[in-house]
């Protein structure tokens, strides 16, 4: 049986965040893959943007940890979490204002490197090079992300990004994997 679009995205979200690769996610977890994806993207331990994006993982694992539940030993196991990202009662609102959003935006402070409000496909490859995608595919998901076609990345064109990889129905879409592949 082959698994959706969402199925697989939100298996590949929940891969970047199982740093010890057992097939569960906990509090560590995402303490460490915060302070992974922080030296990966060249964050000094001071910079503001860096503190975000730390305490954007410990705000989401909270999150979580509320929405999904854990095991008897304080984890989410990788199937509960794609059960419940895929779950057709999902309140999507709910969770990408809980869960994703929250990432979504640090990670956008920390890209926007000259602070102009908008993403420069040398800023968004950084993203991608975080997660150790290849970079013709990055630029061709740069491409396919900027809706307007400006060259640029606006805060709306990465959310709605993001927003699409865990939900859309295009496959165009649900198939660019900002968050990395299982």
């Amino acid at each position: 049986m082959h698994s959706s679009p969402h199925a697989l995205n939100a298996g590949s979200a929940f891969d970047t965040s199982d740093v010890d690769q057992d097939g569960y996610i906990d509090k560590e977890d995402m303490r460490l893959v915060g302070i992974q994806l922080a030296d990966r993207l060249g964050l000094s331990a001071d910079a503001p943007s860096r503190v975000g994006l730390l305490d954007a993982y410990a705000h989401v694992w909270e999150n979580v940890m509320a929405a999904v539940g854990t095991d008897d030993t304080g984890r989410i196991s990788r199937q509960r979490y794609i059960e419940y990202a895929v779950s057709p009662t999902l309140d999507r609102t709910r969770f990408i204002v809980a869960i994703v959003w929250p990432i979504t935006d640090a990670l956008w402070d920390a890209l926007d490197a000259d602070g102009d409000q908008r993403l420069s496909m040398e800023e968004y490859l950084r993203l991608w090079a975080a997660y150790e995608v290849e970079t013709a595919e990055a630029r061709e998901a740069f491409i396919l992300l900027d809706t307007d076609g400006d060259g640029h990345l606006g805060k709306d064109e990465f959310a709605q990004a993001m927003y699409d990889f865990y939900f859309s129905d295009d496959p165009r879409k649900a198939a660019v994997p900002i968050l990395g592949r299982s």
